[in-house]
């Protein structure tokens, strides 16, 4: 039997046909590339409670390169930094940096704080009140050999009750979030950059203490020609707050920064908040004002988008625009 073209046979090389009956040329090996050092940047204040849990899902990762992880206790008063210390058993590479103060400088702060004592080339973010899934590490630093910005899917059904759910209802994980109708962004719970990124913008904006922090960051970085990708597989349960009064509070503060938002990124596209939206909003308030007195997960649903668009209203005063 006669051997095919470039079949080996009996153990010696293949001919090769155009060099006159010498052996091919064999190709080496090439050795892996090894694995960056990931940062994972973790802000917390007064998350006692909930950080052991997202530290447990951190020690579980799958990651085959080096890791480590930065907590940021943000002038917490419950004892954050001591919850943190207490997973150093399973995180040999955990940093616990402690802000000084009592009243917290913003989650922007943390985060570049936390990116400051960081050694890694590659950045990736989540919170202390959620929990990473498993594979998200793994996800998040192959997305990032890619792309230099990218943000991961958010879960909210596993960790949240019916009425937190009635607040703040599932969105479809397909994609990121493009709540202005401007540019996508991710969660800073479930987002990374290359250190070169966070360089070059700056770091994150400190002046956005709470709400639209993430956002902000992320439209820079687009506008400055940085590619944002989505992670489907990098999925963060994510933790909603567990009381009506804590989500009507953070929809005001949203809501508060938008026109904030508004006032930098205007002049780049960003669109004024629609009047025929802004009437249909407001007449389903009116029209449901009796979800006040009514169940909890109604009521819950009306108080947050009431506090939204009362902390734009708040927002624009301050911030000397009309984005209601």
């Amino acid at each position: 039997m006669t051997a095919a073209p470039g079949r080996q046979t009996g153990g010696r090389p293949a001919r090769n046909q155009q060099t006159g009956g010498e052996p091919a040329p064999t190709q080496e090996a090439q050795p892996a590339r090894p694995l960056p050092l990931v940062s994972v940047v973790l802000p917390a204040r007064n998350a006692a409670a909930t950080l052991g849990r997202q530290l447990e899902a951190l020690a579980d990762q799958d990651y085959a390169g080096p890791w480590e992880a930065i907590v940021v206790d943000d002038g917490s008063q419950d004892g954050t930094g001591e919850a943190a210390e207490a997973h150093r058993h399973r995180l040999p590479r955990l940093v616990v940096v402690r802000a000084r103060g009592t009243g917290g400088g913003g989650v922007n702060r943390a985060r570049n704080t936390g990116c400051r004592h960081s050694q890694g080339d590659v950045l990736v973010f989540c919170d202390a009140d959620d929990v990473v899934a498993p594979g998200w590490l793994t996800a998040m630093e192959r997305a990032l050999r890619r792309a230099p910005a990218v943000g991961g899917a958010l879960e909210r059904v596993s960790l949240n009750d019916p009425v937190a759910l009635a607040a703040r209802p599932p969105k479809p994980t397909a994609s990121l979030a493009d709540t202005f109708g401007f540019l996508p962004y991710p969660l800073g719970a479930n987002c990374g950059a290359r250190r070169e990124v966070w360089a070059q913008l700056g770091g994150f904006d400190e002046r956005y203490l709470y709400g639209s922090d993430d956002v902000e960051f992320f439209w820079r970085a687009q506008l400055a020609g940085r590619e944002l990708a989505f992670v489907p597989d990098a999925v963060v349960h994510y933790q909603l707050r567990s009381t009506v009064r804590q989500m009507a509070r953070q929809a005001f503060r949203y809501g508060r920064s938008h026109p904030m938002l508004f006032r930098t990124f205007a002049a780049h596209g960003m669109p004024r908040s629609s009047l025929p939206g802004l009437a249909r909003e407001w007449g389903w308030l009116l029209r449901h004002g009796l979800h006040l007195v009514g169940r909890t997960d109604r009521r819950a649903a009306w108080l947050s988008r009431a506090a939204l668009r009362s902390g734009r209203l708040v927002g624009s005063v301050r911030h000397r625009v009309l984005y209601l």
